[in-house]
């Protein structure tokens, strides 16, 4: 999705602008009414950073939940935040308004969930691996429906 956001983010303001000076390459002339329409039309668009975090913690949190299961998962969640770099840096000099300033309490909090991520990479890990129905292939019949497998896993 974030190729798709770049390129979206310079399709759409093109077209809006097209539409708006009449299929003209002349951006002073416009059919906008007030100044506040222009500005909207030419403008760019609001720098969303919560969005961003979210996707970011999202990547993290899923490789490091399901990487030991899917080692897979490593080298394509450092790809994803390659690409989503990449991309952040091209909406940033090119589609968006500047970023309003912030503080850094939004980076401290990421930063602060970012932390349990490698523990939680530990906990589950540590269950995938000790769970003998996943890389033995072993597992226990039930002899009545009402029962529950065994899962095999190791204290």
């Amino acid at each position: 999705m974030p190729i798709v956001n770049t390129v979206k983010g310079f399709v759409i303001p093109i077209i809006k602008q097209k539409i708006n000076s009449k299929f003209t390459d002349d951006p002073y002339k416009t059919s906008s009414t007030s100044m506040a329409k222009y500005k909207a039309t030419y403008g760019g668009e609001e720098y969303l950073i919560h969005f961003k975090y979210s996707d970011i913690l999202v990547i993290v949190y899923v490789a490091c939940l399901y990487g030991i299961g899917i080692p897979l998962l490593f080298p394509v969640a450092s790809l994803a935040l390659g690409i989503t770099w990449i991309n952040e840096r091209i909406q940033t000099a090119y589609q968006v308004k500047q970023p309003p300033a912030m503080d850094d309490t939004m980076t401290k909090n990421a930063m602060g969930l970012l932390k349990i991520a490698p523990i939680m990479l530990l906990v589950n890990g540590y269950w995938m691996l000790s769970n003998r129905m996943i890389y033995s292939n072993a597992w226990s019949y039930i002899s009545v429906s009402d029962e529950t497998m065994s899962s095999g896993h190791v204290l």
